[in-house]
């Protein structure tokens, strides 16, 4: 649909003219280099004009992308987008865009000092977008059938990561420049000595791995009084340009998976056993020329060769609903692991999100194997 005419209407309070400006441009393709290159230099706080270039960038960046947004949610089939979950989506990207255009142009620190505090606000609103969309699809799925609802929301999420990683790098610059500003010890105005924003030229997969490993270990232990250790080998010195929280989301989830599916498994095959029986959970690292490749291995008993296929889905989960549980009459512990990993679980985003976050930037992915009825 066109949105090129008219000034009287509105796209979710947006006017139609200055979305269709913005539409007018062709997002800026996000890249690693590109962004360290606009960063400064690594272990440092960005030089006034580094932090103005990034503020310009990321003014006029992130508005033509959120337009995008905006026009997607509105292609959406009547009945869906009046949807509540999927409406209050909609608005906040329109009312966020709206608020990013009407800001002044950024000529000087200060003013990209009440740019970022706009910015800060934002991303703060929009932390919680994706369990509310899922909501909303989970209500919309018989308007809409698995494949259409899929293309929608990898092209909602995969540009969110676009718009959060613009967003974050140039908070993270600005944060350090603003330490710079008031201390005389430069070491402590960046996260790492390896570091230009949120983005680490000498990224540990290792360190990652044992963050995301030592939080789901303490909500495993908090569900089942119980949880499986790691254990690495490989190259565990291994080191690589990235993004550790892109990382540690992945890691995370994929941890939340075989923590869960081990610690069930163990149980079913010993009601009385200990902690120190469980099989541990194995984390293998390999680095070539170009790449560094993860492997986890669990004896969790695999994955129903049945669910193989929707595995990638956004509308599937093994995880019981609470109506599955009140008529089964099951134990809700399970239940209970998940629900604590955070507003995702049991919407069946983990493994799809998990996907786009990795092949982002298009040379990474995600690749599951199951033996099923395989224990060890």
């Amino acid at each position: 649909m066109s949105l090129r005419n008219g000034t009287r209407f509105a796209v979710y309070g947006v006017p139609m003219r200055l979305l269709a400006r913005h539409l007018e441009h062709t997002p800026q393709p996000i890249t690693l280099p590109y962004l360290l290159a606009h960063g400064g230099r690594p272990g440092k706080p960005p030089t006034p004009e580094e932090l103005l270039r990034s503020a310009q960038y990321t003014q006029k960046e992130l508005p033509v992308r959120l337009a995008r947004r905006v026009r997607q949610f509105y292609s959406l089939p009547f009945i869906v987008g009046t949807n509540p979950y999927i409406q209050d989506v909609a608005r906040l990207y329109a009312s966020s865009f709206q608020r990013l255009c009407e800001l002044p142009a950024i000529h000087s620190l200060e003013d990209n000092d009440v740019f970022t505090h706009e910015l800060r606000e934002l991303v703060h609103e929009h932390a919680d977008l994706v369990p509310t969309l899922a909501r909303g699809f989970m209500e919309c799925k018989m308007y809409m059938d698995n494949e259409r609802i899929s293309r929608f929301l990898n092209a909602a999420l995969h540009s969110r990561i676009g718009i959060r990683l613009i967003a974050e790098q140039h908070l993270a610059l600005t944060e350090s420049a603003h330490k710079a500003r008031n201390s005389d010890d430069i070491a402590s105005t960046t996260t790492s000595p390896t570091s230009v924003g949120i983005i680490d030229t000498q990224m540990s997969p290792v360190e990652v791995i044992q963050q995301s490993g030592a939080y789901v270990q303490a909500l495993c232990e908090a569900t089942f009084e119980m949880a499986p250790v790691i254990q690495f080998e490989g190259d565990l010195d291994a080191r690589t340009v990235g993004i550790p929280v892109h990382l540690d989301y992945v890691m995370t989830e994929l941890l939340k998976n075989s923590f869960r599916a081990t610690t069930e498994m163990f149980l079913s095959r010993h009601p009385s056993g200990s902690a120190e029986d469980l099989p541990p959970i194995i984390v293998t690292l390999s680095s070539g020329a170009s790449q560094i490749t993860i492997r986890i291995r669990d004896e969790g008993g695999g994955i129903p060769p049945e669910n193989m296929s929707q595995i990638f889905s956004y509308a599937f989960t093994s995880v019981p609903t609470q109506s599955d549980e009140a008529q089964s009459g099951d134990d809700a512990a399970t239940h209970g692991l998940s629900s604590s990993m955070g507003t995702l679980a049991g919407l069946g985003y983990g493994l799809p999100l998990s996907r786009l976050y990795l092949n982002y930037f298009g040379d990474s992915d995600l690749d599951i194997e199951s033996l099923y009825g395989c224990r060890g």
